[in-house]
């Protein structure tokens, strides 16, 4: 389901619950990156570090993500999630 930001004066904004408001479960790396809080709209960010060496040996990619409250586009209507996560409640 799309998290689309809504109008607010010249731009568009997306979520206004505390945080954090959101409970996920899966992961991105297994597409099944999920949102199962009623009613948050707040934007759920993704970031990936990769690292091909650590300390002499290699280490696995790292999965974090960021939860925004207010996250502000230029326009309304644009996917606030990044990459889009899909919310079940």
């Amino acid at each position: 389901m799309a998290n689309l930001t809504t109008s607010a004066g010249d731009n568009g904004v997306a979520g206004n619950a505390a945080l954090p408001a959101a409970v996920v479960t899966g992961t991105l790396a297994a597409d099944n990156f999920t949102d199962t809080t009623s009613g948050n709209t707040n934007a759920l960010r993704h970031s990936v570090a990769k690292t091909s060496f650590g300390y002499g040996s290699a280490v696995a990619a790292s999965e974090v993500f960021s939860e925004t409250a207010g996250f502000r586009t230029a326009y309304s209507g644009v996917e606030a999630d990044s990459p889009a996560v899909t919310r079940t409640a």
